[in-house]
């Protein structure tokens, strides 16, 4: 069970087994905004309907849910096994902070904790269902051939990170879109992007195929890979090529592939070739 599943259970243990889950949702925002608290103890988060959102966290509830750690009735959610024994290998220091936040907001009512969180971190109502409540505007990216890699963060950050810096396409330009980690499949990050406003789209034949992958060892082998990629593929591609040039001039797009150094990852020849057909800037996401 990871750090983060075991705060969750500490926090339904200290509502007194059982709490509802927009409730929940905001008391898990409101630790991952603590400076002390681990970031493997906590979850990212992405505006959406009503405020902070994490869909990250909706899909390990039901993963907890399914092992037969939490049960749901009706929008609430009680805890079944003894949470005590998962939360025992939490930091001594992490738990007493996660304590804190319950202690700090037992008293507050959950319409009055939204609030709250309305007022002290606006840039999460900018999806809010309510538009009278929404206290931020998103924001336009500057015309560029930009690009993104998800390694080492969960699908709330990336997504949180394309709002925050203007994005409204993502070009997934994996051969293979698919991934084991929560949010990356193909299918599953289609939805997510299409529930916080970015279009998506797919362009496999501008991946590499994962066999070319296989002997991947230093950086002489990642260029010899490129080089190969950029002799073999991109030549072929002018179709996709064209497109994918049409779609970063019209709106801001990303391409995104997995690595997170852009260095290692074939998204740096092709976001260089779509940058030679618009004659705009390349700009990589993550190192913004």
């Amino acid at each position: 069970m990871f750090s983060r599943q075991r705060a969750i259970l500490r926090l339904i243990e200290n509502e007194g087994g059982s709490i509802a889950r927009l409730r929940l949702v905001k008391l898990a925002f409101l630790l991952s905004r603590e400076n002390d608290a681990p970031r493997a103890g906590t979850y990212d988060f992405v505006p959406y309907k009503r405020g902070p959102f994490s869909f990250t966290l909706y899909h390990e509830l039901r993963a907890l849910e399914r092992d037969g750690w939490l049960a749901e009735a009706e929008h609430n959610i009680r805890i079944v096994e003894a949470p005590q024994l998962e939360t025992a290998f939490l930091d001594k220091e992490f738990l007493a902070l996660i304590d804190t936040i319950s202690r700090r907001h037992s008293t507050i009512s959950t319409s009055a904790m939204v609030n709250g969180v309305y007022r002290t971190h606006p840039w999460f109502t900018l999806n809010s269902e309510s538009i009278q409540r929404r206290a931020a505007s998103r924001p336009k990216a500057e015309p560029a051939v930009y690009t993104v890699g998800y390694e080492g963060i969960m699908v709330d950050a990336l997504l949180d990170l394309l709002l925050r810096e203007g994005i409204k396409r993502l070009i997934d330009v994996r051969c293979n879109p698919i991934a084991r980690r929560y949010g990356f499949h193909k299918a599953t990050i289609c939805k997510l992007c299409n529930d916080i406003g970015i279009e998506y789209v797919h362009f496999a034949s501008l991946g590499i195929p994962s066999a070319w992958r296989a002997d991947l060892s230093d950086h002489s082998s990642y260029e010899r890979l490129f080089g190969r990629y950029e002799r073999e593929i991109l030549p072929r591609q002018g179709g996709a090529l064209e497109s994918v040039s049409k779609l970063v001039t019209e709106s801001p797009s990303a391409l995104m592939c997995m690595e997170a150094d852009h260095h290692c990852c074939h998204r740096s020849r092709l976001g260089a070739e779509v940058a030679r057909r618009t004659s705009l800037p390349v700009l990589e996401l993550r190192r913004m």
